[in-house]
């Protein structure tokens, strides 16, 4: 098959969207009026959009919920007219808002799992609720984050820990650089922490997992999400220690610049429930 004769991949983004206890969650499903279906909310995304991104956007357009995105789920790759398409599914929490009818959706029901199962439209979306039914709900993101593109070595005469991104960039300062957007998005402060830089961390790695390791049981404790952001050299040893006990530690291999991991923790456990990787 020619590059011209392969078909196009569609990509769209949405979740399992619940509340409630989340022992006994109350499930969003969606009625379109134009299929006369019932699914989970989701759409495809707009231009060099991120899927995490249009999963949340999505979800707010069509059930009018704002969230905050759990584990990843299982997506679903299916034929659409000439083209195929992915969806990447996530489980969403509920923080707050109200549906109102749109050219998209008519209605939202919450419902147990069983009655999602017995209403869902698609046998093909039955995996997805199996998944979100067996993994922890309760969990928090641990994103680990290589800090993005500096100014060359060469190019830079001064102290190597006051060396800024370049323009392609955005983010010591560099790392800095990179975070502050989101640290000033949710209004969350950021600290420096020296035996996590790239030359100290060389230089004593014990010491800098062991910062990282009770960092890591604090945010659990207080069930708030953990941003590190680093140097190439020290992100693998993060993700290998977050990933203690989990089978997949394979991806423990260098990010390239503003690329990043997202580890979700069992609040209850410290378990890993999932684990993605990401472009910038």
């Amino acid at each position: 098959m020619t590059e011209a004769t392969q078909p196009r991949i569609i990509e769209a983004a949405g979740a399992i969207v619940w509340r409630g206890e989340s022992t006994d969650p109350r499930i969003a499903l969606v009625h379109r009026d134009r299929y006369n279906d019932w699914t989970f909310p989701k759409g495809k995304l707009e231009l060099d959009e991120h899927p995490m991104i249009a999963a949340v956007r999505e979800i707010h357009e069509e059930a009018g919920a704002r969230i905050a995105l759990g584990a990843p789920l299982p997506g679903r790759d299916y034929s659409e007219g000439i083209g195929r398409k992915h969806v990447y599914y996530w489980a969403g929490r509920y923080l707050d808002g109200e549906f109102t009818a749109n050219e998209e959706v008519d209605e939202v029901r919450w419902l147990t799992i069983e009655q999602t199962r017995e209403l869902m439209t698609y046998p093909a979306d039955h995996a997805v609720l199996d998944a979100f039914a067996l993994q922890p709900r309760d969990t928090i993101p641990l994103v680990l984050v290589r800090h993005a593109k500096a100014k060359s070595r060469e190019e830079w005469t001064e102290d190597d820990h006051l060396r800024p991104l370049t323009a392609r960039g955005s983010p010591w300062l560099r790392c800095m650089q990179t975070v502050s957007p989101y640290a000033g998005l949710v209004n969350q402060p950021l600290a420096e922490l020296d035996v996590l830089g790239e030359s100290e961390f060389e230089q004593d790695p014990a010491t800098g997992i062991e910062a990282a390791r009770q960092l890591i049981d604090a945010a659990r404790g207080r069930g708030q999400g953990l941003i590190f952001c680093s140097h190439g050299n020290v992100i693998p040893a993060l993700l290998l220690e977050a990933l203690h006990g989990f089978a997949d530690k394979n991806q423990a291999e260098p990010l390239g610049k503003g690329e990043f991991f997202v580890i979700h923790l069992s609040i209850a456990t410290g378990q890993v429930v999932g684990l993605e990787r990401h472009r910038p």
